[in-house]
């Protein structure tokens, strides 16, 4: 087996998507990103709701948010192989022989149908009052399926976001009841490969990218860019 020449997760495909610049900065020169609030609610709800599925899988039954949109499936049953795909360091994995680059990503869950064909469940938690799905949230999808597929799995072309939504119109008491929503997403994992090696061939070029256009770190870095060079002026 060929050694791998570098890796990209796929929360780095996603930077890449919005700021091709920001991407080139962090793969080429070890640029990091300024560090975001800890999503420590987020993570504990993750938890516990892989906690909670794997309960049911235990079972081979599905979760009730699962059963209540009647899916026609079950919880993927290979808890060990499952640990190493939710496992952040290793996940869902394959190295293209064309670029020589890793594309790797950690799944949240998985469902298996009667015909042997896998889909993706990925759990969001949060207090919004509408549920959305950001290109962020097909993309990472397209990327999971693409993965699926290149590992020789076969899927069912959609995924599922599986919502738990803050319910917040019954008072607190010490406990935050959350509402379950399913949303079945369409997937174009066809679209992966060309997002992949275009961002591996920026990883391998000198020339550092234009900004996004909607990248409010590069505008703030220019915008006090300017005024630094304004008043550092002779």
């Amino acid at each position: 087996m060929t050694e791998s020449k570098g890796a990209i997760s796929r929360y780095q495909l996603d930077l890449f998507s919005k700021c091709r610049r920001c991407f080139w900065l962090l793969k080429r020169h070890g640029v990091k990103l300024p560090d975001s609030y800890p999503l420590a609610l987020n993570s504990a709800m993750d938890n516990l709701l892989k906690q909670e599925f794997d309960e049911y899988r235990a079972k081979d039954q599905l979760h009730p948010i699962l059963t209540e949109y009647g899916i026609s499936a079950r919880l993927f049953q290979d808890l060990p192989k499952l640990r190493d795909w939710r496992n952040n360091f290793k996940g869902l994995r394959w190295t293209d022989q064309l670029t020589g680059y890793t594309l790797f990503g950690a799944i949240d869950d998985l469902l298996e149908f009667p015909d042997g064909r896998l889909s993706v469940v990925d759990y969001k938690s949060s207090g919004a009052a509408q549920i959305n799905v950001y290109p962020s949230y097909q993309l990472q999808l397209d990327v999971y399926t693409y993965l699926l597929e290149r590992m020789g799995y076969p899927t069912v072309g959609k995924g599922y976001l599986a919502f738990f939504m803050a319910v917040k119109d019954d008072g607190f008491r010490g406990r935050l009841p959350f509402k379950g929503t399913l949303v079945e997403v369409p997937c174009d994992a066809d679209r992966v490969g060309g997002i992949f090696r275009d961002a591996v061939a920026l990883v391998e070029s000198d020339r550092m990218p234009d900004a996004g256009e909607e990248c409010d770190l590069c505008r703030w870095f220019d915008e006090a860019d300017t005024v630094l060079g304004e008043r550092c002026a002779p």
